[in-house]
């Protein structure tokens, strides 16, 4: 029997349930019955004991906590275990480190798109989020260091290049000393359609390195619909406070504001992967109710996250709430029917302008008719890359 391993990366441990395991299971399925046979190896470099998970990965699996990542201890991890492919959730820091790693190699890259990305976000300030966020800021440190000496060029060149990228958002990616110098970017991206060709351009990506799977997010419109229509609301949460792009305290004063003025109402709060429970257990009660599923609500309030998309392809009440000191990007406005930072405005929108009719858009209504497999389609396409090496 040929086994081959398949490397996945992910930030965190909540992180690997989703999009990795998820296409490591439809791997195995697909390859149930033939003479092949995977090992799949999960890094993941943050850990948090606050977060509730149960890891779904399969049982030909192996799970590596590295919480900083470096090339003698992936050295020792390759060895061991010789990679066929590599697979990782995003163009973050920790991601370019382990692309330009597995390339040196000459192992097959992956990156795969998990959300509507945004070229930059809002961040708190640098030194505020430093004083919160040291050991955040010391592996961008060390990974810049190790991206450095893997390719071979001055540490404080990369250090200034990916400070200024990703802490700063200034410039586009390719522009990038380092990028124009190194080969950064995976063998292919995975994108959810054409929509996202000029974003991965500014990253390099060529035509032929685009491979399109559909996006996932619109799956979980299938479980909603399950389920009969609930005159509630659900406000989607982010990893705001936990990604250092807002402080704490004044998450916190929104979230009372949020449980003040909605009172009386079921809310739901939909749980993002990384939330911190300590967040928002105080909140918790009878109407506002935690959850980790998105519900078949009639209205839904958020900020940017991926799902306020999903609720817009339903068709249902899509309200924008403007924190205070953060930006929400433009492209989001497209997405809500009230845009606000005003709870009597909200309020008196509740009240008078909610609509109780829902038409599901065009593109949604394409995915589900259909019926688009994303995961499979990621799984079919690697299996065939693999099967040719």
């Amino acid at each position: 029997m040929n086994t081959k391993n398949i490397y996945f990366y992910d930030k965190s441990q909540v992180l690997l349930d989703r999009y990795p395991a998820l296409i490591a299971n439809e791997i195995n399925r697909i390859e149930s019955k033939s003479n092949n046979k995977y090992n799949f190896i999960f890094i993941f470099s943050e850990y948090f004991e606050s977060y509730e998970t149960t890891l779904i990965t399969p049982i030909n699996s192996k799970i590596h906590y590295i919480p900083y990542l470096n090339i003698n201890r992936l050295n020792k991890l390759t060895k061991k275990h010789p990679p066929h492919a590599f697979i990782c959730i995003g163009l973050r820091i920790p991601d370019i480190l382990l692309i330009s790693y597995f390339k040196k190699l000459k192992v097959k890259t992956y990156m795969v798109q998990h959300g509507l990305f945004i070229q930059h976000l809002t961040r708190i300030s640098f030194l505020k989020h430093f004083a919160s966020k040291f050991n955040h800021f010391m592996k961008y440190f060390i990974y810049s260091f190790h991206l450095a000496k893997l390719n071979q060029k001055p540490f404080i060149l990369i250090l200034n290049d990916l400070f200024t990228f990703f802490i700063n958002g200034k410039g586009k990616f390719i522009d990038l000393h380092c990028a124009k110098e190194t080969n950064l970017i995976s063998d292919k991206v995975f994108a959810f359609d054409r929509n996202w060709d000029d974003y991965y351009h500014n990253y390099g990506y060529s035509h032929n390195q685009f491979l399109y799977f559909g996006n996932p997010d619109y799956s979980l419109a299938k479980d909603m619909l399950n389920n009969p229509i609930e005159d509630s609301i659900c406000y989607i949460c982010q990893s705001l406070v936990e990604d250092g792009r807002y402080l704490k305290n004044d998450y916190l004063d929104f979230l009372k504001d949020l449980s003040d003025n909605l009172s009386g109402r079921k809310v739901y709060l939909k749980l993002h992967p990384r939330s911190d429970l300590k967040l928002y257990r105080s909140f918790e009660n009878e109407n506002f109710i935690l959850t980790r599923d998105l519900k078949n609500c009639n209205t839904f309030i958020g900020h940017y996250s991926s799902l306020i998309e999903v609720s817009y392809q339903l068709g249902r009440n899509n309200i924008l709430w403007d924190l205070k000191n953060h930006i929400i990007p433009e492209s989001y406005i497209k997405y809500s029917d009230y845009f606000t930072n005003s709870f009597s405005d909200l309020k008196r929108y509740l009240e008078d302008d909610i609509r109780t009719e829902f038409t599901i858009k065009t593109e949604m209504k394409e995915f589900l008719d259909t019926n688009c497999k994303p995961y499979f389609n990621i799984a079919n396409h690697i299996i065939s890359d693999i099967d040719l090496l």
